[in-house]
């Protein structure tokens, strides 16, 4: 039974010269297992958006069986988190299913097993690795059931044993007769079907059996050519001959009562080529932003013959500059490469990583696909020419001809002298390094057996003085995120609606009195919400501290720029600066209502789970939906702003990061970092815009009305 119809479908996006899909058709069946490949920009993540509802052909004809049933899982595992709590965001589809409590749960404890991240099922969300992160998107959409299953790219960022772990599931999924949609660039994963489409350039060139597929030479020798990797192994790679680069020693790492790695020694030579392999979350990436000075260890030492440049793995946020030529030149720009050379420079560091510069220079960097945002990002970082290079993940979700050229490219940084270090979750990438390290031995070996005479060209790596900044904006997100666990309370008690009117009333209620023992009063009123929520009023005062300087600044243009009314005495007047006493008044007010403010919104998150917000929010504005008012829309919006802060938090760290990477804060200080700030509003609005639409999908891709 055919459960979609695609017929002569044709889409193009806007500013596009190219069409994303030209003339697609086939059908898809009732219990079929597809798996979905071609080249990066081939149009594949299209095509699965399309069939899942999220875009419409431009012209030809697309058709659904009547009760189909679609979940899909995005290519950005960040950009589909919906909820604060792991197993919140998991519950979060089923509940818009109004499914019963009971299911709910076993559906959340069963998908979160199935995607092996069940320990983590109270943990905040932003707290999760990336690929923990893509687990965790997976489950959210298997929590459905859906009738057919799309997955874009879902073991990317696996290690090989969760990864065979996701895939064979998948196979028992499709057994059961679930019908499976796999986009997918890995060789296994595509045998692994039944079928196989490919496409090339918005077109399909195939359709057919896997077996099929395998006896096609030209079409699977495009897509897959693993034999050629093994050209960029050396024979031999004496290290002891060479000069040491970067050496790690002791290093440990620590949040708050956890310890992410401890006494990490090893030593880099000039040169090579170093693969690091581990599990998804082992810790890979933080130790990649120890060594680049992005975060400060715990203790333990780094020293290297240069501040090392990292490509981080969320390649997405790396990109800020319009223009993709713009954004590989940004860098160098910095480091006082000017004129011909930063174009020479441009151009080779984009041929290196896979980007003809005739084709991609004035192309739009938002809307290259997800491997093509990758290679720029990578070229980016090859363009700053630095003596130590670390890519984190660099070849994920690139197709075999891409994950060639990017391999080679590293290869050749090694030949020229640079020390290059990368992460992987293939085995055969790690095979063609000079080096192979595996985190298990790295975490298991004695600390004194990394010692040896350092090389006087060595300088310590220190933490940026910019750490701090990503630091507080890591502590802001988790203030502004839902805890783990809602506190027993008779607040916490209540029904959701009531909830979100009790909140407002006492919100509204303290913004609008105007006498200054009312405005206590209401102070009074919020000190025993907190109370009866059991929320710490000891918290409520350490985040009026960190606001403190902001509230003062206000304070200090309501004395400049606030009139002397006719009758208000004067006491004391400096320039501009006027202290009155009805002056006087307005700045206990606001003081008092900064206060209340504080209370009430950390009380009320404190108390209420996203869900809640949600129906309590729905619940108060049903007398307008039965009279037609299209409230779904405020309630959307509401639920995008409550995931969206600390969302957007984490987006402007990741962009901080890429600046401080590329050198934009190298001396600044004071004033002139704040200067430095400014711009970064641009590339953050872009990404706004970019990252409401995306969770508005992921919304949608859970069935929230």
């Amino acid at each position: 039974m055919s459960l979609v119809s695609l017929k002569s479908v044709h889409f193009k996006y806007p500013q596009s010269r190219e069409e994303a899909l030209n003339d697609i058709s086939f059908e898809i069946n009732s219990g079929e297992y597809i798996a979905l490949a071609g080249l990066n920009g081939s149009g594949k993540s299209t095509l699965a958006r399309m069939i899942a509802g999220f875009i419409q052909p431009e012209s030809g004809e697309l058709s659904l069986e009547k009760n189909l049933l679609p979940g899909i899982v995005f290519q950005q595992p960040k950009e589909q988190i919906v909820a604060g709590i792991v197993e919140r965001d998991t519950a979060f589809g089923p509940q818009n299913l109004n499914m019963s409590k009971a299911e709910i749960e076993l559906r959340t404890i069963e998908c979160l097993t199935v995607v092996g991240i069940a320990d983590k099922a109270l943990n905040r969300t932003f707290e999760l690795s990336l690929g923990q992160t893509q687990r965790l998107a997976f489950s959210g959409i298997l929590a459905l059931f859906p009738s057919l299953l799309i997955l874009d790219e879902v073991t990317a960022m696996l290690d090989p044993h969760a990864r065979e772990e996701l895939v064979e599931f998948i196979r028992q999924w499709n057994a059961k007769g679930h019908t499976v949609i796999h986009v997918t660039h890995d060789e296994d994963e595509v045998l692994a079907a039944s079928r196989v489409i490919v496409l090339d350039k918005g077109k399909k060139i195939f359709d057919g059996s896997s077996q099929d597929f395998k006896n096609t030479p030209e079409i699977h020798d495009m897509l897959f050519d693993k034999s050629s990797l093994k050209e960029l192994k050396k024979e031999t790679c004496r290290e002891e001959n060479k000069e040491t680069f970067l050496k790690v020693k002791n290093l440990s790492f620590s949040y708050e009562g956890y310890d992410v790695f401890k006494n990490l020694s090893f030593e880099l030579k000039k040169g090579t080529l170093t693969a690091l392999t581990g599990p998804s979350g082992c810790g890979k990436s933080t130790l990649f932003e120890c060594l680049a000075g992005l975060k400060k260890p715990s203790s333990g030492t780094i020293e290297s013959k240069c501040i090392p440049a990292l490509a981080l793995q969320e390649s997405e946020a790396a990109l800020f500059e319009r223009y993709a030529a713009d954004d590989v030149a940004f860098g160098a720009a910095n480091s006082g490469v000017r004129g011909k050379k930063l174009v020479s420079c441009v151009k080779h560091a984009m041929a290196m990583a896979g980007l003809d510069y005739k084709t991609y220079a004035d192309r739009s960097s938002f809307n290259l696909s997800g491997g093509e945002k990758r290679k720029l990002s990578i070229a980016g970082i090859i363009a700053l020419n630095k003596d130590v290079l670390i890519f984190d993940e660099p070849t994920s979700a690139l197709d075999g001809v891409s994950r060639k050229t990017v391999l080679s490219a590293m290869r050749k940084l090694a030949d020229e002298g640079k020390t290059v270090l990368f992460s992987t979750h293939r085995l055969e990438e790690a095979d063609i390094a000079d080096t192979h390290l595996l985190w298990s031995e790295l975490t298991e070996k004695k600390s004194d057996e990394a010692e040896t005479v350092c090389s006087e060209n060595l300088k310590p790596v220190e933490a940026s003085s910019s750490s701090g900044l990503l630091i507080a904006i890591q502590k802001l997100t988790g203030a502004l995120s839902a805890p783990a666990k809602v506190p027993a309370s008779l607040v916490g008690k209540l029904p959701a609606w009531f909830k979100s009117f009790l909140f407002l009333s006492i919100f509204c209620v303290s913004l609008a009195v105007q006498s200054v023992g009312l405005c206590a009063l209401m102070l009074c009123v919020n000190f025993i919400y907190a109370k009866l929520s059991s929320f710490p009023l000891r918290k409520v005062f350490v985040t009026l501290k960190k606001l403190l300087p902001l509230i003062l600044f206000f304070l200090i243009l309501e004395f400049v720029f606030y009139p002397v009314h006719n009758g208000d005495e004067e006491i004391f007047r400096w320039k501009f600066f006027v202290l009155s006493e009805y002056k006087i008044f307005l700045a206990v007010k606001t003081l008092i209502r900064a206060l209340c403010s504080v209370t009430c919104i950390a009380t009320f998150i404190s108390s209420t789970s996203e869900r809640e917000i949600l129906d309590g929010l729905s619940g108060l504005l049903l007398p307008f939906a039965k009279i037609g008012i299209p409230v779904r829309y405020l309630v959307l919006v509401t639920g995008i702003i409550f995931r969206f802060m600390p969302l957007l938090l984490d987006e402007l760290s990741a962009i901080i990061k890429t600046q401080i990477v590329r050198g934009t804060f190298s001396n600044a200080k004071g004033f002139k970092k704040i200067k430095i700030l400014i711009p970064l509003f641009v590339p953050l609005m872009l990404q706004t815009f970019r990252k409401a639409q995306f969770l508005a999908d992921a919304l949608t891709a859970r069935y929230f009305k």
